[in-house]
């Protein structure tokens, strides 16, 4: 009896620095993203003060006027922004995260912000960043007054309203 107890516990050891050694699961927006231009590899070298002026920047050309902005550790952004037009304005809460080179944001992010925006009775929440969202992430946000950006998605729409970002060589 005693053995098999050590056994098992020894077995749960091997399994547990097993499961560290492999990487997180790769959602599938990450699988089927492919910019093929560099273009990923530069949106994750960024320091937190270049991805907090080209969200500034993203928001400003979406024609949001940002209030207040404030760090939230060495690799977040916070950003109360508010759309001055009639009827489809609001305010606003951003929540930018700054990834290293294959992580995700997790759902605990996701709900983070959905909190918040009901806290703060904000008309919508945005999180923005240059990696990716876990799939779980994806559907947490489902249906709620949220708005996920990814690396791909936010690197289109900087240069769809002609952000320069300084990234390429096209800018």
């Amino acid at each position: 009896m005693f053995l098999t107890v050590i056994i098992a516990v020894v077995v749960g050891f091997l399994l547990i620095l097993a499961m560290k050694k492999t990487p997180p699961p790769v959602s599938h927006e990450q699988s089927a993203a492919e910019l093929g231009d560099g273009t990923e590899l530069a949106l994750s070298t960024l320091t937190l003060e270049r991805f907090d002026m080209l969200c500034r920047s993203l928001l400003q050309a979406l024609g949001l006027d940002i209030e207040r902005s404030t760090k939230a550790g060495n690799r977040a952004v916070d950003m109360m922004a508010v759309n001055p037009a009639p009827i489809i304005g609001g305010q606003y809460l951003v929540h930018g995260e700054l990834l290293e080179r294959g992580e995700v944001v997790e759902t605990v992010q996701v709900l983070a912000l959905l909190d918040a925006v009901k806290g703060e009775g904000a008309s919508k929440g945005v999180l923005i960043t240059n990696g990716f969202f876990s799939d779980e992430a994806g559907k947490a946000a489902a249906g709620g007054p949220i708005e996920l950006i990814n690396g791909v998605r936010f690197w289109e729409l900087l240069q769809r309203f002609d952000t320069k970002t300084g990234l390429s060589a096209e800018d």
